[in-house]
């Protein structure tokens, strides 16, 4: 099975699947981060910026493990028509949390997963921690 950096430079529509998860992940990351950050400087505590990432990366872990966990999406994977579905029964709260444990960790383990997921030679489309909750993530069919 190809890679999916093979996929990114031969395939349009796998392209397009991969800026539509960067827009969910984008939009989720605003629905966090902004009131987060919000609450840390109206408060005024210090160090802001130190804060503000930190906190905002356990919101975000704890949003979508939550989100995914109970409904299979979030706003962001809502809105652009996706869902996240087990590979093995149903979707649990414990492979909501794995798959959601690079977003705690943000600006390091999230790149790091998605670059180490597009190399392996399983499903392209998922993250590495896809492949050990044994999820992956589908475009929603329309009812």
């Amino acid at each position: 099975m190809p890679t999916g950096y093979d996929l990114i430079e031969h395939n349009h529509d796998f392209r397009i699947h991969l800026l539509k998860r960067l827009a969910a992940a984008l939009i989720d990351a605003a629905v966090v981060f902004l009131p987060v950050t919000l609450i840390i400087y109206i408060a005024g505590l210090e160090p802001q910026d130190l804060l503000a990432g930190v906190f905002s990366g356990f919101a975000w872990f704890i949003y979508s493990a939550v989100s995914e966990s109970l409904t299979g999406t979030s706003l962001g994977k809502k809105m652009l028509g996706f869902i996240v579905v087990s590979k093995d029964g149903p979707m649990t709260f414990s492979k909501g949390i794995v798959r959601s444990v690079p977003k705690m960790f943000w600006f390091i383990f999230l790149p790091v997963d998605v670059l180490v997921g597009l190399s392996r030679d399983d499903d392209p489309r998922q993250r590495w921690v896809d492949g050990v909750a044994g999820t992956t993530v589908l475009r929603e069919l329309i009812k």
